[in-house]
């Protein structure tokens, strides 16, 4: 008798997650949209349920809390903010605090993938998401992402991706989230053509039109 070997077929990478929690995590408002807005648009449109959580809004609570909603809903995804209740800076937890902010977050959603902020970042708040975000890796088994450092004005800080996502189909969306967030741009008379800059640059990496670079914590197989 022959035996017929099944080849497992291939999937996309929003495909992996159809059906099923993600959290994008962000220390601040615009953090997601300008990291992995494509990707996370991607993810939405391919069946994931998509929650964008962001630590705090520091200033100019209405403005930025309202931006944050609006450019959410041009990603499909749903918005929480973990430290609720008008301004507040992550530097004012203390570490145990904001590890137990993520904890809280990943036991209620029991993710299959997370994606923050990476330990090369510039801001230290961005960083000081990041390791929180590390410690709750002990709580279950997802995948864990980290995305390009995020700012406003061009800053040189070295990232190598170690996984491409093709967001040619999405990144009008991610430039449309971006937009969503006039009071850290058109109002202070920054453009962020950068970040279609950045998508066309990893894409030429990877052969595709646009692409956002993660890097890889950890990838748990089935």
């Amino acid at each position: 008798m022959e035996l017929t070997l099944l080849q497992p077929a291939a999937r996309s990478f929003p495909a992996r997650y159809t059906g099923r929690t993600v959290v994008a995590l962000g220390a601040h408002p615009d953090d997601l949209e300008l990291g992995i807005g494509g990707t996370l648009a991607a993810l939405s449109r391919g069946g994931a349920r998509v929650v964008m959580a962001i630590c705090s809004v520091p200033a100019d609570y209405e403005t930025r809390y309202a931006e944050a909603k609006a450019a959410a809903a041009i990603l499909g995804c749903e918005l929480r903010l973990l430290m609720e209740g008008g301004c507040k800076r992550i530097e004012e937890l203390k570490t145990y605090q904001l590890v137990g902010l993520l904890d809280a977050l990943v036991r209620e959603l029991a993710p299959a993938a997370l994606f923050t902020h990476g330990p090369g970042d510039f801001h230290r708040d961005h960083v000081a998401v990041y390791e929180a975000a590390v410690s709750t890796q002990r709580l279950g088994q997802f995948d864990f992402y980290s995305y390009l450092p995020t700012m406003c004005r061009p800053v040189p800080v070295p990232f190598q991706p170690r996984a491409y996502i093709d967001i040619s189909r999405t990144i009008e969306l991610k430039m449309q989230a971006i937009a969503a967030h006039p009071s850290q741009f058109s109002a202070r008379g920054i453009t962020f053509d950068l970040y279609r800059d950045i998508a066309r640059l990893n894409g030429r990496m990877c052969g595709v039109q646009y692409a956002e670079g993660l890097d890889i914590s950890r990838l748990v197989f089935a």
